[in-house]
């Protein structure tokens, strides 16, 4: 089967190579949040979503409009909404209401929120370091940002 999709597309795209590194670029991708994953929910009980949604936040100086997260993290305003309620439940982030404007609404995080970030950094790294970053050498990662960061740049 996989040789006969790989005739298709042959056929349809000269460019096989682009074909090879975006099927590459997907499967290490979900391989490797999945082991992320697994890692940060047995050592800290934080799923990789949740860590990422506090990535964010703490990045943006500890709070974000909904649709602001929704569009800096990979949900659908409806899953940022559902994650949120579960972290807000979980005591890791807030809602507040936007004070100029009582339609909008903040996800901000939470002491509790940036001491589960701080202890789960450290794991999430040392998996970057593991998972990633030793199969590669500096000339290759280098190439691999700024190839990655062209392709992003339409966009934004």
């Amino acid at each position: 089967m996989k040789l006969l999709l790989l005739k298709v597309y042959s056929q349809m795209s000269p460019r096989n190579e682009a074909l090879a590194a975006w099927r590459a670029l997907l499967e290490v991708h979900e391989r490797l949040t999945a082991d992320m994953d697994a890692t940060l929910r047995a050592e800290h009980d934080l799923p990789l979503a949740w860590y990422d949604v506090l990535v964010q936040l703490t990045e943006s100086a500890g709070s974000l409009r909904m649709h602001e997260l929704a569009d800096r993290t990979l949900f659908s305003r409806t899953e940022c909404t559902r994650v949120v309620a579960r972290m807000e439940a979980a005591g890791l982030v807030a809602k507040e209401r936007d004070p100029h404007d009582g339609r909008g609404v903040y996800a901000a995080v939470t002491a509790q929120g940036r001491a589960a970030f701080r202890s789960a950094a450290r794991t999430h790294l040392a998996d970057i370091e593991r998972l990633f970053a030793t199969h590669l050498s500096d000339e290759e990662t280098t190439t691999i940002a700024a190839a990655l960061t062209r392709v992003l740049a339409p966009s934004r």
